[in-house]
């Protein structure tokens, strides 16, 4: 659940992880993304052991719930704020969309942007209406599994494209 307002601005930085870290996806989780971006290793503790130290370790159970928190911290003032904060200065979009549209809707909106201050022209984008209905009925998906291609042999062939050389040999010694 996501809490969205006109006042406030919510921003996840797993969002950002998700997008803009560079990271693979096995490494995407708080820990992992810890120890890449900002350098140091977090507090860890062993599921299995979560009950037995909250009762004899308190105070080391209390210092991981923390870490977690300052981990999100540090990585938010570090990468996501200046970064989301930055691009919604060039990019007409609230913070909170710039954080969750793709990188290519992003690079559209800001080529929108140049052009219409270059006076240039540009199709309207085509949008695709909320709810499709086929004979009367509601259609869920327009996808579908199944089918396949098979290709015997991949590649470009000679038949494929005409071609003719005029080659001077001499050229080539």
């Amino acid at each position: 659940c996501e809490y969205r307002g006109r006042c406030t601005v919510h921003l996840d930085a797993f969002h950002w992880v998700k997008r803009d870290s560079y990271l693979p996806q096995g490494s995407q989780g708080l820990k992992a993304v810890t120890k890449y971006k900002l350098g140091y290793d977090p507090v860890e503790v062993d599921p299995e052991d979560m009950v037995r130290f909250a009762m004899e370790k308190p105070a080391y159970m209390a210092q991981y719930s923390v870490s977690d928190a300052v981990a999100t911290f540090y990585l938010y003032e570090k990468y996501v704020h200046m970064f989301i904060f930055s691009l919604a200065t060039i990019i007409p979009m609230n913070p909170e969309d710039v954080l969750r549209k793709g990188s290519g809707t992003l690079c559209e909106t800001l080529l929108m942007v140049q052009a219409t201050q270059k006076a240039i022209i540009c199709p309207n984008k085509q949008v695709e209406p909320h709810a499709k209905f086929h004979n009367g009925h509601l259609i869920a998906s327009e996808t579908y599994i199944g089918g396949k291609v098979e290709c015997l042999e991949t590649g470009v062939y000679r038949s494929d494209v005409e071609y003719k050389f005029d080659v001077t040999p001499s050229a080539f010694q």
